[in-house]
């Protein structure tokens, strides 16, 4: 017999899997003067002493004081090995756009990397003539459908998500989600996950995010839980962020989110990617790239998931919850 422990422990194996093989299914779709960074002495006996010497790579960081964008440097450069790379950290520049150019015009690089939006926006803008690899972006659908772009999602995929969703919850059947036309593909695989998944979802599709509060409350009084997805059209402005999750604690409306910063403002679970995952599955890309072999998809969903719970909040809005589950808690918030 399987103790609900054990269960907890094969369930996150099985949802590695998935989300392995979720990334490979998405082959056929289109989810598609400058001081060198000094790296420590044995990254630089790994990244100098190598057959592929010649490669080059150029690592941009939106910003370094980021605790996050830090991680992601670190674990993308310890992955990376057989390369010569060179790391700029744009934290202080105030002219991203011209300082980059001004590089590019005086240096060849084979892949640049590129970890946070500014570090993407602003190399988007200039489109140089290499492949580009990027994490850390909440905004990534913008750059999917770029040539010679390829990158993690900051979230996990929807069948990630509603999975550990439902085994959490076992009697929450009825999700709301908000979503506009950037995340009309991801809905559709939304549903083919849910129905598996005996789960009832209802889409709002939503023109702007104008129309967000306008609809929030007929919505809530139809659905067992709220689910957020990653979308600049429907969740962007910290207002109406704030005016959606204070509705939905009056209704008491369980709110399912995908970045921690959410349990801040009244979230009852996110469903986080694991940032050392996401900045491995950057340097795969990288290698795959520098070997001149691109991948078959150009945006990976994220391999790894951190689970954060707010208990106050399953217990104030009476949620039953798999007691089970909580051994795949990483944060209890």
């Amino acid at each position: 017999m399987i103790t609900r422990p054990v269960f907890g422990t094969i369930l996150r194996l099985c949802l590695i899997l998935l989300s392995t093989l979720f990334i490979s299914a998405c082959a056929n779709k289109n989810i598609q003067a400058i001081a060198p960074y000094e790296l420590t002495s044995g990254q630089q006996a790994s990244m100098l002493s190598s057959v592929n010497l010649g490669k080059k790579v150029l690592v941009i960081n939106s910003n370094r004081s980021i605790d996050r964008y830090q991680q992601a440097e670190s674990i993308y450069l310890d992955s990376l090995v057989d390369t010569n790379v060179t790391v700029l950290n744009l934290e202080t520049e105030n002219r991203p756009i011209e300082y980059l150019q001004d590089i590019i015009n005086h240096n060849t690089y084979d892949v640049i990397y590129c970890i946070g939006a500014k570090a993407l926006g602003s190399i988007d803008f200039i489109d140089p003539n290499v492949p580009v690899v990027y994490s850390s972006v909440l905004n990534w659908r913008k750059f999917q459908e770029r040539d010679s772009y390829f990158g993690i999602a900051s979230e996990l995929s929807p069948q990630v998500q509603l999975t550990w969703l439902k085994y959490f919850f076992p009697e929450i059947n009825n999700i709301g989600v908000f979503y506009s036309e950037e995340n009309k593909s991801l809905i559709e695989e939304s549903y083919n996950a849910s129905n598996d998944l005996a789960l009832n979802l209802k889409a709002f599709k939503l023109n702007g995010d104008d129309q967000l509060m306008l609809s929030a409350e007929k919505l809530l009084k139809d659905v067992d839980a709220l689910w957020l997805i990653s979308d600049s059209n429907t969740l962007s402005s910290i207002h109406n962020i704030n005016s959606l999750l204070a509705t939905a604690n009056q209704l008491k409306v369980p709110v399912i989110a995908y970045n921690s910063v959410f349990m801040q403002l009244g979230a009852m679970m996110s469903l986080v990617a694991d940032l050392p995952t996401t900045a491995r599955q950057a340097a795969l890309l990288t290698t795959k790239l520098l070997e001149n072999n691109s991948p078959k998809s150009s945006v990976q969903f994220p391999a790894g998931s951190r689970i954060i719970l707010n208990t106050t909040k399953v217990n104030n809005y009476k949620t039953k919850l798999n007691l089970g589950a909580l051994d795949s808690v990483d944060e209890l918030y």
